[in-house]
């Protein structure tokens, strides 16, 4: 029985050790913006956090908005 819960713990661990490694190389990676349906790249808005279409999204000085009147949104 000693075995068999020694056993368990490594395969446990060694599980948890993988699932670290791999959140460790998505944040390095930067995650990204999900994709649209389509395709079509996607951007954050600065100001209120909706994801929109890049071609839909206005530049701003520090990222995107979503639109002029962002603020009402929220």
């Amino acid at each position: 029985m000693g075995k068999v819960v020694f056993w368990l713990v490594v395969v446990f661990v060694a599980l948890f050790a993988l699932r670290i490694a791999n959140a460790a190389k998505n944040r390095r990676r930067g995650g990204g913006a999900p994709p649209a349906p389509g395709g079509v790249p996607t951007v954050r808005c600065a100001e209120c956090g909706v994801f929109l279409p890049r071609a839909d999204a206005v530049p701003a000085g520090d990222g995107f908005r979503c639109a002029d009147q962002c603020g009402n949104r929220r």
